[in-house]
């Protein structure tokens, strides 16, 4: 089963029952619920949850947060890497929001963003050099060591927030018997890095941490030369819930599988049978291309079994 997020038509609607039956029309019958749901939209949606609709994940914060208008609706609204104690504590209390909605509605994974290291983001710089081809020359491996001496020389304290925070949840999510997916990110300064996700496995282990997958997230890190996609997938194949699916050309990304440069099946080798498959889909010429995407990614599953 392929799910989709329902980024690709949440923005902007105000009717959630029509919202569910537009992705039912291409083809859905299971979705991740993302983070511009809005209140409304929910109760909206939930009688097709009991019948032709199925949530298998849940974005964090959802529904949007009250006093926070739609548009300005993001996954990284509050920082649960915040070093300031009543920050990171309204990040644990709307992400503990989003996990009773979980658990109320049955549906048995949320996906987390977990913030950022404070330092200015110069993802700028790696990306104009990966604009002008200057990739493979020295000045490019210098700036990408650079960056990540930056990161490093402030991430401890971050790393320790996100913790404190990821103590809190996972008790929760183990109450509710909730998994927690920690998303990779497409920037450097941002949480979890590859040796981040080790940490917080390892300080967890036993609980109920997995890891989510983005592919255009990865696939932006290996082009700017921070980390292979290929690596991500090999080390944290036991601990993946989950794959959000989405194609990226040069440095833009949620396109439809199919319309630009990812190999899915080099990326799909890697993904465990049970890992929950998910198209991410924002940027589309029209909905044949969402239609095509997914039969690419079932034809190379099909393959697999």
């Amino acid at each position: 089963m392929i799910a989709i997020s329902t980024i690709w038509n949440s923005l902007g609607h105000e009717d959630g029952g029509q919202l569910l039956t537009e992705l039912n029309d291409l083809g859905f019958n299971a979705v991740q619920l993302d983070c511009k749901i809005t209140e409304k939209l929910l109760i909206q949606m939930e009688s097709q949850f009991r019948t032709d609709m199925k949530v298998v994940s849940v974005h964090n914060f959802c529904p949007v947060p009250p006093g926070v208008l739609q548009e300005n609706a993001d996954a990284d609204l509050f920082l649960l890497s915040s070093i300031y104690k009543d920050e990171r504590e309204e990040a644990v209390k709307n992400t503990i929001s989003t996990i009773e909605l979980a658990s109320d509605l049955e549906i048995p994974v949320v996906v987390l963003h977990l913030g950022y290291v404070d330092v200015k983001d110069e993802s700028k710089r790696l990306f104009d050099f990966y604009r002008w081809g200057e990739r493979e020359f020295e000045a490019f491996g210098k700036l990408v060591i650079e960056l990540r001496g930056k990161r490093e020389r402030k991430q401890q304290k971050y790393q320790d927030a996100v913790l404190f925070s990821l103590d809190k949840l996972n008790k929760r999510a183990m109450d509710l018997d909730i998994l927690l997916a920690l998303e990779n990110r497409p920037r450097y300064h941002q949480i979890p890095d590859f040796y981040e996700l080790e940490l917080f496995f390892a300080e967890f282990k036993g609980g109920n941490l997995r890891y989510w997958h983005d592919t255009g997230h990865a696939a932006i890190q290996e082009k700017v030369g921070i980390l292979k996609q290929e690596r991500l997938l090999k080390t944290y194949s036991e601990q993946l819930i989950g794959i959000e699916l989405h194609d990226v050309k040069e440095l833009d990304e949620y396109l439809p599988p199919g319309t630009g440069e990812l190999d899915f099946k080099e990326i799909l080798e890697y993904v465990p049978g049970e890992a929950l498959k998910m198209l991410e889909i924002q940027k589309a010429e029209n909905e044949e291309e969402i239609i095509e995407g997914r039969s690419i990614v079932e034809g190379i599953l099909g393959e697999k079994q």
